[in-house]
């Protein structure tokens, strides 16, 4: 064995992961917490104010009606934080999935607004995790893009 390892043999430092990624992961447990909690202000009476504020008329009515409707919404609550939890170990997996369900709630929203009962602070709130899902230093730190060519040239430090 020689005492100097060839250039190609040695592996790629791992950078820290972006500022914009631990946002993002924040933006998303945050959403995994509200959709926690419009579960529980659905079937709790004591919480019922905090699914006047998370959701519109709409939503609320569905909830009232078919109370099964919050497993389902526990179920992406746990896909969120699977998401997040994926992203943070950079894997594309895990940003692939919160790309999908960032899309499935602003479809939520398009519909909501459609019917004049969408929640406008959870349309922001999903607007901003878009806009932070396609941050180029995101995709490149789960693999979804290549590093920028004069940052593939750089020599590493």
């Amino acid at each position: 064995m020689s005492a100097t390892a060839s250039p190609s043999t040695l592996k790629p430092a791992r950078h820290r992961l972006p500022f914009t990624l631990y946002v993002l992961a924040g933006l998303m447990l945050f959403k995994a917490v509200v959709l926690v909690a419009v579960v529980a202000g659905a079937t709790l009476d004591t919480l019922r104010p905090i699914l006047g504020l998370t959701t519109g008329p709409g939503l609320t009515a569905i909830f009232l009606d078919n109370p099964a409707v919050g497993p389902i919404i526990l179920a992406f609550a746990g896909l969120v934080v699977l998401s997040v939890i994926g992203m943070l170990s950079r894997k594309r997996t895990g940003w692939l999935l919160a790309m999908v369900i960032t899309g499935l709630f602003v479809a939520i929203d398009i519909y909501g607004y459609l019917n004049s009962s969408a929640n406008h602070l959870w349309m922001v709130l999903n607007i901003v995790t878009v806009f932070y899902l396609n941050q180029r230093d995101v995709r490149e730190a789960v693999g979804a893009a290549e590093p920028v060519e004069a940052d593939r040239a750089a020599p590493a430090t």
